[in-house]
């Protein structure tokens, strides 16, 4: 992954870098909301408690059934 380079940071006018900052708490809130959905849905619709949800969403479990 890619990071930002702090003289690029720096370079922005800071209000550029508020809105890169806003945009990125937007983006980490929707997959926080996506996660949180996947969840809600894998309980409803399978016979596993809560608390193994989390093994089922990972992505490991896949590479199990293949």
């Amino acid at each position: 992954m890619p990071l930002i380079k702090e003289h690029d940071w720096k370079a922005l006018p800071e209000s550029a870098q508020q809105e890169v900052y806003d945009f990125f708490l937007f983006i980490k809130q929707r997959y926080a909301k996506q996660t949180d959905q996947e969840k809600a849905e894998t309980i409803a619709f399978s016979n596993h408690s809560e608390n193994t949800i989390d093994e089922w969403l990972d992505d490991k479990e896949d590479d199990v059934w293949k």
